[in-house]
């Protein structure tokens, strides 16, 4: 009979210990994840990932003990997603499927471990009970910063931009480890050392390149390329004028832009000097090595030298009759056609109330309907033919009169012909007439080139024909759609004459 009961005490514990939490401590998480190893990558992660929503779910009273498990987690997770974001890269061109699955992965990977890891890093300020993690401060932060920029540089694969709440966590973060002197404490992730200034600046960085619609594998490299560079260039808060490029606001939610003006110090501005690893990256451009993709550093750099623009910039009164071109149809016709513009078919006469930097005020002849985003083009005279192209903003009546405001996005769009990259050998070849909108000189920001929808692929390869030269881009993420059109940014890849060309 004793037997008996001793059996059914065993029984019980084994139940006990069964339906508890396999994060209960270190060697229960070792347990869990020897039994973790399944048919595939895929499986595995997949059961890790379910595994690490536990443990976030459990919102468990972060200890020294909880961290290890954690870390045991981590180890155990990162060579594993390594596979994954390989096996992610090589299916971009064939498995459209799969590639998503894959990303998700990956993506819902970086979240749950910045998660954990943020949790663990604000207990470890707020719970009295957790001063055992004090001392571990730098290595929980880094950690949490690391992650919250892997998610981030993830959102970028899907063509998303960073979320303001996503800059607020990482300044924030930084803030506090710098307040507390562990910005440069230097600890060990995937057998790498590294501190919070370090993964601090790499997502300032990438940030600043800012690689939407990029291919993963490219986004992928630009990743390396900055990581593997020696001396990274740290954000300092005495700024230098001789060497000091950009800035970052700690109290705003965005990255950095370029410096513009005085350097000047603030309690919450950090300046980074970028120069060298721009010019780093520009001397790749000539080098040889297979393993260098040149295009894409010289890329790199161009959109850091120019990255992070802001305007800011007040409106001043001007007056005056103005001819403009409303709407994608006309708009097209006057820049295809000068003599029908010359006569002031199609144009309607608006007054300019006021202009700034970044666009124009009108005030109306009479009532109408102008959707916003509608494409305008507007010129002083028609008979020079030099236009500016702008989209409509807002409306609002003010007294008698109807006000349009619209911004600004080319001083010099042309009209121009596009020839697409065909992805089979033979096919008949896919040309279509665009808008090209190029910066004038001295002006900041992206050019940008206007599609019709129909013929609008991310990624898609074509050649642009203006004037005498010949331009090689890839199309980048959707800005915004016009009517039927949309706008799109683009990669230049090369550019040549046109008379070498043929």
């Amino acid at each position: 009979m004793n037997e008996f009961f001793g059996m059914l005490t065993t029984i019980a514990k084994r139940r006990k210990a069964s339906s508890g939490s396999p994060f209960a401590s270190e060697k229960t998480a070792e347990r869990w994840l020897r039994r973790l190893a399944l048919d595939s990558d895929y499986d595995t992660h997949h059961a890790l990932v379910e595994g690490l929503e536990r443990f976030n779910a459990e919102r468990g009273t972060a200890t020294l003990a909880r961290m290890k498990v954690l870390q045991k987690l981590e180890a155990f997770g990162l060579p594993l997603q390594q596979r994954i974001v390989e096996q992610y890269v090589r299916n971009q061109a064939t498995f459209r499927l799969a590639r998503q699955a894959l990303w998700r992965e990956s993506w819902m990977f970086w979240s749950l471990l910045a998660e954990a890891w943020l949790d663990m890093l604000k207990q470890a300020y707020r719970n009295g009970a957790s001063l055992e993690l004090k001392p571990h401060v730098a290595e929980i932060a880094t950690r949490a910063l690391r992650y919250a920029g892997l998610v981030m540089r993830w959102d970028y694969h899907q063509a998303r931009d960073s979320a303001p709440s996503a800059w607020r966590r990482v300044h924030k973060i930084f803030r506090l480890v710098e307040r507390d002197g562990f910005a440069r404490q230097e600890v060990m992730i995937d057998d790498r050392a590294s501190h919070c200034a370090r993964e601090y600046a790499l997502v300032v960085l990438m940030g600043l390149v800012h690689p939407v619609g990029f291919r993963a594998h490219e986004i992928e490299s630009i990743a390396r390329l900055l990581a593997d560079y020696e001396p990274l260039p740290l954000p300092t808060a005495v700024p230098s004028r001789e060497s000091c490029s950009h800035v970052v606001d700690l109290s705003l939610s965005e990255g950095a832009s370029l410096l513009d003006g005085e350097c000047v110090r603030g309690r919450r501005l950090r300046y980074f000097a970028l120069n060298e690893l721009i010019a780093h990256l520009k001397s790749l451009d000539s080098c040889d090595a297979p393993e260098v993709d040149n295009v894409l550093t010289r890329q790199v750099a161009s959109l850091m030298e120019r990255g992070g623009i802001r305007r800011h910039r007040q409106r001043t009164h001007r007056f005056g009759r103005v001819w403009v071109a409303a709407g994608i149809d006309k708009v097209m016709t006057a820049l295809a056609t000068p003599a029908v513009a010359r006569s002031h078919a199609g144009l309607d006469a608006w007054m300019l109330r006021d202009e700034s930097m970044e666009g124009m005020g009108f005030v109306l002849p009479e009532p109408q309907a102008q959707p916003h985003g509608r494409l305008i083009a507007v010129s002083w005279d028609p008979t020079e033919n030099v236009w500016q192209l702008l989209a409509v903003r807002w409306m609002r009546e003010e007294g008698s009169q109807q006000l349009l405001g619209a911004q600004r996005l080319s001083r010099h769009p042309r009209r121009v012909e596009v020839l697409f990259d065909t992805e089979t050998e033979g096919a008949a070849e896919i040309r279509t007439w665009a808008l090209f909108m190029p910066l004038a000189e001295g002006e900041q920001g992206v050019s940008n080139l206007l599609l019709p929808k129909a013929h609008y692929r991310l990624g898609a390869g074509l050649t642009l024909r203006d004037g005498d030269v010949l331009y090689r881009l890839r199309l980048g993420e959707v800005e915004e759609s016009h009517e039927d059109w949309v706008r799109v940014g683009m990669d230049v890849l090369g550019r040549e004459l046109f008379a070498a060309a043929a």
